[in-house]
């Protein structure tokens, strides 16, 4: 088990609960790109918090009424441990809307809870693929790649997740772990069909 990975996905996933799923406007590009430039050079910690909550914010925020319903109905579920019906929510609305990044990693980080590696691990990368940034998902994908000990995949993932997000606490002992460790680095480094994601 990868503790203090874990801790910080802990950390991660509250921050995702907490955003406010209420929001009328689509995040857009543009804000997500000002978010994401004053992340990678904040170093007050009240300041990384608050960027980091408002680039989960921007993920979640959905503009379509039913997509939003279900968005919310999904994450509560979520906190009330009604991970089934979660799965099942997030499910509909990845039907309804299969462009919307933050659906997929939402059903993934309940899969995740579940315990069900490989659809998270599906899901994970369908989030990759739409939202290239997504530090959370790469953490996520990271952690499940280093349980499995696929230790090459999870350096992969994790360097990117630090790429995007480099106040990840423990990430950067936990690479230096996992290249310790060994391992030859696949063609695939993700193991999502994607030789450059993120990259």
């Amino acid at each position: 088990m990868v503790g203090a990975v874990r801790a910080c996905l802990a950390a991660l996933l509250g921050l995702m609960l907490g955003a406010n799923v209420m929001a009328q406007n689509a995040g857009s590009g543009p804000v997500l790109d000002t978010l994401f430039a004053k992340l990678q050079s904040a170093t007050d910690p009240v300041a990384i918090q608050t960027l980091e909550a408002a680039i989960w914010e921007q993920w979640t925020m959905v503009p379509d009424l039913k997509q939003r319903e279900l968005m919310l109905s999904g994450i509560v579920e979520m906190q009330q441990q009604q991970l089934k019906a979660s799965v099942e929510t997030f499910g509909r609305l990845i039907e309804m809307a299969p462009e919307l990044s933050e659906a997929w990693n939402k059903r993934a980080t309940v899969h995740w809870l579940l315990g069900n590696f490989p659809a998270s691990l599906a899901d994970i990368c369908e989030t990759v693929k739409r939202e290239p940034r997504h530090f959370g998902a790469y953490s996520g994908l990271g952690m499940i790649r280093a349980e499995m000990g696929e230790n090459a995949r999870a350096v992969a993932a994790f360097e990117l997740a630090r790429k995007w997000n480099p106040h990840i606490v423990g990430i950067d002992s936990e690479i230096a772990r996992l290249k310790a460790m060994g391992g030859d680095t696949p063609a695939d480094p993700l193991g999502c069909g994607q030789r450059i994601a993120g990259r």
